[in-house]
């Protein structure tokens, strides 16, 4: 059988990977400039390729917490920035486009993602949407099995509290995320699988899908929450890319809690049916803060808003000053009702136009006065 080592990491600590879109200034439509950036920055540990060439991939290092978290992301989104703006473009968060059309993106040209879109054709390149994983070092592979089950019925939480992709070709979709359409067609997309209990239960499970096919290596398991056993982390997969670093930082802080508090009461896990799972993300990606949510333990329905409440109670109760400080942070941002998504809506409805709001979430990822490159361009002139 397939040798599947996992890589022990110190427990719980954090990292990220951030999808950002690459901003073309004079028209405001996603750019294909991302190797020239890529390479002028020259450090492939933190700033890589991505399928297309319109998305650059931030990855920051191991953290303790996400306030050190947040300082290497600033960092390295600053000097991206300077490089971008030397190329006439800019970078934004945001989990899609306000209005490419995926026939126009442009696969990058490395033997892996061109063989990705042979075998996934038109997928791979509708699959241009900006997202954040989340990464939780944990001790051991069987660790990471039972968080790849434990964590599913919080994934609704994540989605409302990173949604930020309420338009797709300039359309309202009416959803809070969209950004979940353009991936959930892939064949190993999901969850993991129910009799998956153990790391030797997935090393089985990858062993047989190599020697029939299913998948060529653990790069094509799409799971919403997947082990990555070479960094020794579980990856939360379900958020769109925040408009700010912060967020960001906060959001892997939060997930970070949650982790700590399901390995410490380490509860069975809960037998529910796959549509109850299906229905809390739908709704989480349809309505945000305001969906139904089934809490499966207690086979009842409640608002989602009520359940990231509730569970922000539970996780005070072991906090640190650090920890409090997370929860304080998405606690006021629950209470404040208006998420990423929600805000770039309000700015439309508002009469902004597109190219003004792409301008608002460039300054809300860097301000354009941490830009050193003083080029002027119509993009950057226009007003809100």
């Amino acid at each position: 059988m397939l040798e599947l080592p996992f890589k022990s990491s110190p427990t719980n600590s954090i990292g990220v990977e951030l999808e950002l879109q690459l901003i073309d200034l004079t028209s405001g439509d996603l750019s294909d400039k991302g190797l020239e950036i890529i390479s002028q920055y020259n450090d492939e540990r933190h700033v890589k390729k991505e399928l297309t060439l319109s998305t650059i991939e931030m990855n920051s290092s191991i953290h303790a917490t996400p306030f050190t978290l947040y300082e290497e992301l600033n960092h390295i989104a600053r000097k991206l920035s300077d490089i971008a703006a030397c190329k006439n473009c800019g970078l934004c968060g945001g989990g899609r486009h306000f209005s490419n059309n995926w026939k126009d993106q442009a696969i990058t040209p490395t033997d892996r993602y061109e063989e990705v879109h042979q075998h996934l054709g038109f997928l791979a390149k509708l699959s241009c949407v900006f997202g954040q994983h989340i990464h939780i070092g944990v001790q051991s592979g069987d660790d990471a099995i039972y968080l790849s089950h434990a964590l599913i019925p919080y994934l609704p939480h994540f989605i409302a509290l990173s949604a930020s992709s309420p338009y797709y070709q300039s359309v309202d979709t009416f959803f809070a995320s969209s950004r979940f359409s353009a991936l959930n067609s892939f064949h190993t997309f999901g969850y993991i699988e129910h009799d998956i209990t153990t790391w030797n239960d997935f090393t089985h499970y990858v062993d047989e899908g190599i020697r029939l096919g299913v998948i060529q290596c653990l790069k094509d398991i799409y799971w919403e929450i997947r082990p990555k056993p070479e960094f020794g982390t579980i990856e939360i997969r379900v958020c769109d890319t925040p408009l700010t670093l912060f967020h960001a930082a906060m959001l892997a802080g939060y997930a970070q809690l949650l982790v700590k508090h399901l390995l410490r009461k380490k509860q069975p896990i809960a037998q529910f049916y796959d549509s109850v799972t299906h229905s809390n993300n739908f709704n989480a990606q349809r309505y945000g803060f305001n969906a139904d949510y089934i809490d499966a333990r207690r086979s009842s329905k409640i608002k989602l808003n009520a359940h990231i409440q509730q569970t922000l109670e539970e996780l005070k109760k072991q906090a640190d000053s650090n920890d409090i400080n997370v929860l304080r942070y998405i606690e006021a941002y629950l209470k404040q009702g208006i998420n990423d998504s929600e805000q770039l809506r309000r700015m439309a409805q508002a009469g902004m136009s597109e190219s003004s709001i792409i301008k608002t979430m460039m300054n809300l990822l860097v301000p354009a006065e941490h830009i050193s490159y003083t080029g002027v361009h119509p993009l950057q002139e226009a007003n809100p």
